[in-house]
């Protein structure tokens, strides 16, 4: 069994879902279409290209997949089960676990620099992911429980358990704080690519820092020397984000 078939050693039923034991067929359908859906996209990707790079005749495709969406999910599902899933919130729970005694600066470089060498490895798959779960229910399902649920919970945990600790503001939601280094953090990842440095190139490491600096000095305890200025803030604009039970609303009318 080679590593390919070992990603897809998967149990997943639904529709249009393939077989458990797939043929070499299969096999080379869903080698095929997985490398040409990395490097042009779903969309663009043709089964005519699938089935040249298969080595196979397009209408043998569709005597084991009835549709080209069909093969998006027998090749993405499983990868988000069996490499994105775990590389994500497995590897994140060990590292909160790992370095729970450490500072708070020093716990948050060490997942953020992990976090980034991780989406760099798998950057082409995890675009496609994320382009294509906006369109296809199925993906969006399996990302949102094999990947974004188990690290919000465990990043949560970590969150809340420093905020108990007095490194981290009390008076803030934990939601609110995580989903602003999280998005800080997504944001710089992307700006890599958008934006070429500047002038002398800095060292990745120090930029990471700088990332987390900005965020701690808004989110740090008042005891830990955050800012001090008490200012009592109202939403000018009625509006709700939803995200299961959770609700953060601005002024109701």
């Amino acid at each position: 069994m080679d590593e390919f078939e070992k990603l897809f050693n998967f149990h997943w039923q639904g529709e249009g879902s393939p077989h458990e034991q797939l043929t070499e067929k299969q096999w080379n359908i869903l080698k095929a279409a997985l490398t040409i859906f990395l490097e042009k996209g779903y969309s663009a990707a043709t089964t005519s290209e699938i089935a040249r790079a298969a080595g196979v005749a397009e209408g043998t495709i569709f005597r084991h997949f009835k549709t080209k969406k069909d093969i998006l999910l027998a090749t993405i599902i499983p990868l988000m089960q069996n490499l994105v899933g775990p590389g994500v919130s497995g590897s994140l729970q060990e590292l909160l676990t790992e370095n729970e005694k450490l500072p708070l600066e020093e716990v948050l470089l060490i997942i953020m620099e992990d976090r980034q060498r991780h989406v760099q490895r798998i950057f082409p798959l995890l675009k496609v992911i994320l382009v294509e779960a906006n369109f296809h229910p199925e993906l969006k399902e399996a990302l949102m429980n094999g990947v974004i649920l188990p690290s919000q919970k465990f990043f949560l945990r970590f969150i809340e358990q420093r905020q108990k600790k007095g490194e981290l503001r009390q008076d803030m939601d934990s939601w609110v704080l995580a989903r602003s280094l999280v998005g800080a953090f997504a944001f710089y990842l992307i700006s890599l690519s958008l934006f070429p440095p500047m002038g002398e190139t800095r060292q990745n490491c120090e930029e990471i820092k700088g990332v987390i600096q900005i965020f701690l000095d808004g989110a740090r305890s008042l005891d830990q020397g955050g800012d001090t200025h008490e200012k009592e803030s109202h939403c000018p604009n009625s509006f709700y984000i939803s995200s299961g039970n959770r609700r953060l609303a601005g002024n109701q009318e």
